[in-house]
Order: C-alpha cells, then structure tokens, then sequence
C-alpha cells in the first residue's frame, strides 16, 4: 500500500515536514512566537482590570460619604485645648498676663464624611458616632450654630460675672426675657417662633425671665390666643433677638394641650433667661468659631487670672471643661472623652471637670494627666492652690473670705451628684473593667 505524505509549512521555513501517514500527533498551525505574546496581553488587561477595581473602590471608600450606604451619624472627634488668656481683652483695668496657662477644650463634630472616616470612627476609641438627633435635636445645623453662638455669649458674659463678683465688685444680672433655644415638634411655637427669638411680653405682660413666660403661659388653657411680643434677629445666621438691629414682632398664637398636664396651655418652647454683667470695665473675649457653653470655667478662671497679680494655676499648664453659671456652679457639657484626649496631646498637666464628667476624662486619660473633680469655682480655686496657684490668697485679698469648698457628700437621695460620688462611681467602674466583683 502506498503511504500518503502531508507536509507543514512554517511561517519562517519554507521547507515541507513530512509527516508519516499513521502518526496521531496534531501539530498547531501557530508558532510559539505568537502564542506567548498573546498570552502575555492577556494577563496584562487582566491585571490593569482588576488594578483599576482596586483603585475604583479605594477611591470610593475615601471618598464617597457615607450617607450613600444609608449612614448619617455624626463623628465627634478630639478638637484642641487652646490657651484662654489671649482670648481676653481688657479695656480700663490693668491686666496681668500670665506664666502658666488655663485652656478651654474643644471637640469636632463632623456632619459630613466618607465612608472611610466613618469606619476609622467606629473603630477609634477617641471618637464618638452619634446620631444626628443627638446633636441638632429637631434643628436644623443653622439653627444649630445660631443657639451655641448664643450659649458661648452667654458663658462669657456669666464668667466674667463670677470673676469680678469675686474680685468684690456689685453686679446685678441684667435680665432682657426669654429666649428660644428649642421648638419641640408639632407645637404652636414650631410653627411661628424661630430659635434665637427674644419674648419680652405676652399680651399686656412683661416678660423678664424665663420663670415670666412659664407662668403666664402656665394660666393659660388650650384653644386660647395669645400674642408674643419678641425681639428676632435680622442676621442670616448666627444672630439673635438679642441683636442690637434685631426688629419688633407681635406674633400671635393659638395655645395647644400640654402634653403632660391636661387642660394647661401648651406653647412648646424651651427657654433660657440672658445674663449681663455691667461691669466697671470693658472685658470681651473672642474665640472665633468655636461656639457653645463648655468654656465658661475657663472663661472666669482666666479673667480672674489676667485682672489680677500672681500665677493662678502656680505656672501649670490647666485644661478645664464645664459651664459655669452666675452663682459659680460647674455643669455638665458632653464630649469629655474626645476633649481629655486633646488635652492630652496638647501637653496638659491638669484637667479640671464637672463632677458628672468625672469617670469619663478619668478613664480616657489613662493616668497621661491628673483629672481633679470641681463642682465651683471656689472648689476649681482649690484644686490649682495644690499645684501652686494663689487663689486662696486672692480670696483674703479681695472677698476677706477663705475659699469654701462645695458640699461634698455622698448621699443618692439628695439629688445631688457630688465629687465624692463620682470617686465612688469611678472606682466601681474600674472594679467592673478589672473583673472584680
């Protein structure tokens, strides 16, 4: 039988191959040279794709806010601890700056974030995640800012009360009526008053306190119609009726059912009586954006400390957090584990807190700076006189009085939270963290 021969030419050899008829090999028609460059292509866009993959989420997660997954918490970050006496000017008094430092702390409440500075949040024990809610209530940021831009000028106008009352000078609060700071949801007032409004009257009654509204309002019924007299700022933001351009409504209101006590009248306000403090001098303190009542401690250690000669804090460097009112009570304000943190990185030695604040700063320090419990003014005098401070002697030299520690008891049926009780707090909380029963 005669054999049949196929021949195979290659692209770069025109010589024929024969192949013997029986053979069962299969030979490609492609040369190696020009599969290996194909494959190499291939796994080039292959890697380009998935490297553009990477890069696109990358991007996205740095970048895109969070509320794109259904996210809108608030992140409350450590802010900074800034030094207070600077902030102070002093017109017709001689001022004495001083060595040592009294600083207010501050948080940053970010509105908005990506989707990566929410997870680095929820995983850094220095910041917090709230709800909107927390922060802004019913309000809007607006509306939000324009009433802390009211509580920091209030905080500065009662500090500097405090330190020239304790310096010895006569001030009576000059009190101007109430002002709104919340609109609780579905009320008459939600509807026609807007935060930062000033009511100075209801129909033919003054309104000089906050205790003038509730009272007038508490004689009325639901269904009745009164008219608010008030003061609103003209300002886009930021202002207040307290503004000295702020112009004159009559705005009258139909009364609703107090939620809580059947057949009183209902307006739906939240109130708080501006103070004044008409002082022999010209003090102003400005602190640029930050807003909000936390600083009032700082601010009437610090005014004590420029107004008067000597070191207040002995030379340290002092952090405080805590509003302060005209009597020189200390309160309670929020954020402390983010504000110890930055007093913490700003190199602070002493951190002065209010008495609910106490475990929270006390369990963020960590033991990186002395947390001290203050419920006063005179208990915060108290406290800097252990590090050197001379507060003791300014109360000798200007009141004719020592210094009178707080009321410092423990007692849970007083209502009263104490220092003592927050040591108390603070130790069982550490017990419980250790495992102890």
């Amino acid at each position: 039988m005669t054999a049949v021969k196929r021949t195979r030419v290659s692209n770069d050899d025109t010589t024929p191959t024969t192949v013997p008829a029986g053979g069962t090999e299969l030979q490609s028609l492609e040369s190696p040279q020009l599969v290996e460059p194909r494959r190499w292509r291939l796994l080039w866009f292959a890697f380009g794709a998935l490297a553009t993959l990477f890069v696109a989420s990358v991007v996205f997660v740095f970048a895109a806010p969070a509320h794109w997954l259904g996210i809108d918490d608030y992140i409350i970050a450590p802010g900074s601890a800034t030094a207070t006496a600077p902030t102070i000017a002093v017109s017709g008094a001689t001022v004495y700056p001083p060595a040592g430092e009294i600083a207010y702390t501050t948080v940053t409440i970010r509105r908005e974030a990506s989707i990566w500075d929410w997870w680095r949040a929820k995983n850094d024990s220095t910041m917090e995640l709230a709800p909107p809610e927390d922060i802004d209530g019913n309000r809007t940021s607006d509306e939000s800012r324009a009433v802390a831009q009211f509580q920091m000028n209030q905080s500065q106008d009662a500090a500097t009360m405090v330190a020239l009352q304790f310096l010895g000078y006569d001030l009576v609060p000059e009190v101007e009526g109430a002002f709104v700071v919340q609109l609780a949801s579905g009320s008459p007032a939600e509807a026609a008053l807007k935060l930062g409004d000033l009511i100075v009257g209801v129909d033919d009654t003054d309104v000089r306190s906050s205790q003038d509204l509730s009272d007038t309002i508490g004689s009325k019924v639901p269904g009745d119609e009164v008219v608010l007299h008030l003061r609103r700022s003209v300002a886009e933001s930021g202002g207040s009726g307290a503004d000295a351009d702020a112009e004159v409504l009559d705005v009258p209101i139909v009364l609703a059912e107090h939620p809580d006590r059947p057949g009183a009248g209902f307006l739906g306000v939240h109130i708080e009586t501006p103070v004044k403090a008409d002082a022999p001098f010209d003090v102003s303190i400005d602190v640029g954006r930050v807003r909000g009542p936390s600083a009032g401690l700082a601010f009437a250690l610090s005014v004590l400390d420029v107004l008067t000669d000597g070191e207040l804090t002995g030379g340290e460097r002092v952090a405080t957090t805590g509003t302060i009112d005209r009597s020189g009570l200390v309160g309670p304000v929020g954020g402390v584990p983010q504000k110890t943190e930055a007093a913490v990185h700003a190199g602070i030695g002493v951190f002065l807190v209010p008495p609910f604040e106490y475990v929270a700063a006390s369990q963020a320090a960590h033991g990186r700076l002395d947390v001290r419990c203050v419920q006063t003014f005179d208990d915060a005098l108290l406290a800097l006189a252990e590090y050197g401070g001379n507060g003791p002697a300014l109360a000798e030299q200007f009141r004719g009085t020592p210094l009178e520690p707080s009321r410092d008891v423990v007692d849970p049926d007083d209502g009263y939270f104490s220092c003592s009780e927050a040591a108390v707090e603070l130790v069982g909380a550490d017990d419980l963290a250790a495992g102890q029963p």
